[in-house]
């Protein structure tokens, strides 16, 4: 029997909230830029360009609008999580049940099962843990230091040029921006993002299903667990491997969360609640 806390009528306010971003059998699987087919076009239009941070000369007016610019696309990101995380909790009891999905319901599992890169059978019990696992938030605080740390508050050339805040690579020719001083027997290119929105959703998407972040989906599962909020200066401790600089790149966020008192941007999941039970297969 596998245990999650969850609010049935914070489930079906979630769903409805799917429903108004346009997740409907109609225009739920319309694929766009971001490679994330879950993001409908009407949220997708939504994705204001970069600001010129290097024109802003003081640097607490500066850190405070870089803040304001990308919170609100963060806090847009983690609510739709959340939407997809009650959603699937609620697909998954009905399963549970002995019911039949709908055709939609079917679909829309397979969609998540994929964008998250699950290798378990659909509709399993081990894909429902996997699921629980990278269908998950991440702290406002911790996705805010490492956009200012990874893009120079916004003002490097790969956010300027590649709307690209978190550094993040691609590995075929022409995908990117070469970076200078690459070795010479390097392929790696920094990527290119059609917006800073899509930036913020890969970097959510890398986050949640890459193996190099198992530690940090594992930390964020014991708090879940817990039934703690999820602390940025804990968490971090399983992203080590996003820099070669390992402890200290750590430390260097956890500095910067606490200088700029980022945790006031942190909100807790809706979706925890009360427990509910799925039952293993077999």
């Amino acid at each position: 029997m596998l245990n999650y806390r969850f609010s049935p009528i914070a489930g079906r306010i979630m769903f409805g909230f799917l429903l108004y971003l346009g997740f409907d059998s109609h225009s739920l699987y319309a694929n766009n830029h971001t490679g994330n087919p879950l993001l409908s076009p009407r949220t997708a239009l939504q994705q204001p360009p970069l600001p010129d941070f290097a024109a802003v000369t003081d640097t607490e007016q500066k850190k405070q609008q870089f803040f304001d610019f990308l919170q609100p696309q963060i806090s847009r990101i983690n609510l739709r999580i959340e939407s997809e995380r009650a959603w699937l909790v609620l697909v998954y009891q009905t399963i549970e049940q002995g019911e039949t999905l709908a055709y939609w319901q079917q679909q829309m599992l397979g969609e998540l099962h994929d964008y998250y890169r699950v290798a378990e059978p659909i509709a399993s019990s081990a894909a429902f843990e996997q699921l629980m696992l990278r269908v998950d938030t991440i702290p406002a605080s911790l996705v805010l230091a490492q956009a200012a740390n990874e893009s120079a508050w916004g003002t490097s050339r790969f956010a300027v040029e590649g709307n690209n805040l978190f550094g993040q690579w691609c590995f075929s020719q022409g995908c990117g921006l070469v970076p200078t001083g690459r070795d010479s027997d390097a392929s790696h290119e920094v990527r290119v993002f059609y917006s800073v929105a899509d930036s913020v959703d890969s970097y959510f998407r890398n986050l949640n299903t890459h193996r190099q972040y198992a530690a940090f989906r594992a930390l964020r599962a014991q708090s879940r667990d817990r039934n703690e909020l999820l602390n940025s200066t804990e968490l971090v401790w399983g992203i080590k491997g996003y820099s070669s600089r390992g402890d200290l790149y750590i430390t260097e966020l956890i500095d910067m969360i606490r200088y700029n008192a980022l945790q006031q941007y942190d909100q807790p999941a809706f979706y925890a609640s009360q427990p509910i039970q799925i039952k293993a297969d077999g």
